[in-house]
């Protein structure tokens, strides 16, 4: 139980990138409710574009708050359409991945694809997470894109949520499975059972 607290107050205390593009993404869907000046519409013009370069660059986007599970729909739109701009129309393919929490989903995207997503045996990710990386010239020629957007997203099940991962796991699995142009479900050994029910409400919501 110490151990438990101790991982919470830890956790509660951490900062990074992402709390900071939460902010700047707050502060850019404020602006569209503010009175239009010279400085706010410099502002809205930049901060899209910052985010996408950022994004280009290799450091991944939040696109769900996992304290929250919210997603700051009027910010990420202006994301991505700055990225669509900054990539020249490129063609983009989007990888998602589900599972049980501690399956090894974080792992299994930085050995696929070289990323540095957090790892641990506990909730390392929380909310779900996008990183692009840019496939080689001669390979997009045969697989049809030029980049691929790889979704990273928390581990269902989480003991964390108690009474409330049902629905939050319903609703995770289906907004990735949407997203994904494909989806990766890794599973921890051979029980499946733990997954199918969510799997079977994920299918049913684009029947």
């Amino acid at each position: 139980v110490r151990l438990e607290k101790l991982e919470k107050k830890i956790s509660d205390a951490s900062l990074g990138l992402e709390h900071f593009m939460r902010e700047i993404g707050q502060v850019y869907e404020a602006s569209a409710h503010h009175k239009k000046t010279d400085y706010f519409e410099k502002l809205r013009n930049n901060l899209p574009f910052c985010a996408a370069e950022l994004l280009i660059a290799g450091f991944p986007l939040e696109i769900m708050d996992g304290n929250a599970s919210q997603m700051p729909m009027i910010w990420l739109e202006a994301v991505f359409d700055a990225l669509t701009q900054k990539l020249d129309n490129k063609r983009v393919y989007v990888v998602s991945v589900l599972g049980i929490q501690s399956s090894g989903k974080s792992t299994l995207l930085n050995t696929m694809f070289g990323f540095n997503f957090a790892v641990s045996s506990g909730r390392c990710t929380k909310g779900l997470f996008a990183q692009l990386i840019s496939v080689d010239e001669h390979l997009a020629k045969d697989l049809g894109f030029d980049h691929i957007l790889v979704l990273d997203t928390e581990g269902l099940k989480a003991p964390e949520l108690g009474n409330q991962k049902r629905w939050h796991d319903n609703e995770l699995a289906t907004l990735v499975i949407a997203m994904g142009d494909v989806t990766i479900v890794n599973l921890m050994g051979e029980n499946t059972s733990e997954i199918e029910d969510i799997l079977q409400i994920s299918v049913h919501a684009f029947l």
